[in-house]
């Protein structure tokens, strides 16, 4: 992309508050093509979060699946709701093309009425979570960051009596506070695709610790979450921002590999990993969050902070 480009595109779309109620000034800047450099290399993940955002409201504007999550009225009476939209979205296209149409998207709406439909979750049983174990192999670790659990994290898991006071580590790193409290440590059991999304209790099962699985939660999507990044005073570096948690979970568990320049084998399969700043004086959104393994982490010692200081985020 040329520099004039550059420059047109920046003086397009930033630092426009004045034009988010003009539609004329909005429509210029929807209309620009988005260069790669303003993603930081997140593209793909950006994009792909945000078209199924868009595909879904899509799909509930036209019948909205919560009326029928919990009600008597079932997929005919979707069918016809759907047959009423389509020719008004679609006015163009032919009767077959309509039906084909009407049947997909009554489908996806089907679909997303039986993930929403009220479902009793299953309490999984300590054999359950031995079986789940084992499986991990010799060295289990959090599917999501690679954290690698604990003897202590082990014994409380699978029901062993013992276990002492959660041994949470005197400093923890300030870009995820990681290791604050003692659900941070543990091992828990995660739907990698949430179970109040549709997510089944089978294959759909994964070991993660306590602080992934929180802030997992029930999202899938960047966009599920729109805070600020938050700010820590470090007692070497000075005021520090800091992802939200989410963000971090959501790159750990797509990249899943150390990005460090000279190439690295370390994955979550091997490794624990963490996120730093492409741009060290920017702000911790997701186009500025790299994977970095321990061994090839720039910050060093300067990552972590005491618990007195990062308490103080919460």
């Amino acid at each position: 992309m040329e520099f004039a480009e550059i420059s047109s595109f920046l003086e397009t779309t930033a630092d426009k508050l004045e034009a988010s109620w003009d539609i004329r000034s909005l429509s210029n800047i929807a209309n620009q093509r988005v260069p790669d450099f303003i993603m930081s290399g997140r593209g793909t993940l950006l994009r792909a979060d945000i078209h199924i955002l868009w595909t879904q409201w899509f799909i509930e504007s036209i019948c909205n699946p919560d009326i029928f999550a919990n009600s008597p009225q079932g997929y005919a009476y979707i069918v016809k709701t759907v047959q009423k939209r389509v020719p008004l979205i679609f006015p163009g296209i032919s009767e077959d093309e309509r039906n084909e149409i009407t049947k997909y998207i009554a489908r996806l709406v089907d679909k997303e009425v039986q993930r929403r439909k009220e479902r009793k979750r299953i309490s999984l049983s300590l054999e359950n979570r031995k079986m789940l174990w084992d499986i991990y192999g010799k060295e289990p670790r959090c599917w999501i960051c690679g954290y690698k659990f604990t003897t202590w994290a082990e014994n409380k898991f699978l029901g062993y009596t013992n276990y002492q006071e959660a041994p949470l580590p005197q400093f923890v790193d300030y870009m995820t506070l990681h290791g604050l409290t003692e659900r941070d440590i543990c091992v828990e059991v995660d739907h990698a695709v949430p179970f109040s999304k549709g997510g089944d209790e089978e294959d759909n099962l994964r070991l993660t610790c306590g602080w992934c699985n929180c802030h997992k939660s029930d999202r899938v999507s960047l966009y599920d979450v729109a805070l600020k990044p938050r700010a820590l005073e470090h007692p070497k570096l000075a005021k520090q921002s800091i992802p939200h948690p989410f963000w971090t979970v959501r790159l750990l568990s797509v990249r899943r590999s150390c990005e460090y320049e000279g190439g690295c084998e370390q994955t979550v399969d091997n490794a624990h990993l963490t996120v730093f700043p492409r741009h060290p004086e920017g702000a911790m959104n997701p186009t500025n969050l790299r994977v970095i393994c321990f061994e090839h982490d720039p910050l060093g010692s300067s990552r972590f902070v005491s618990r007195t200081i990062a308490e103080q985020v919460r």
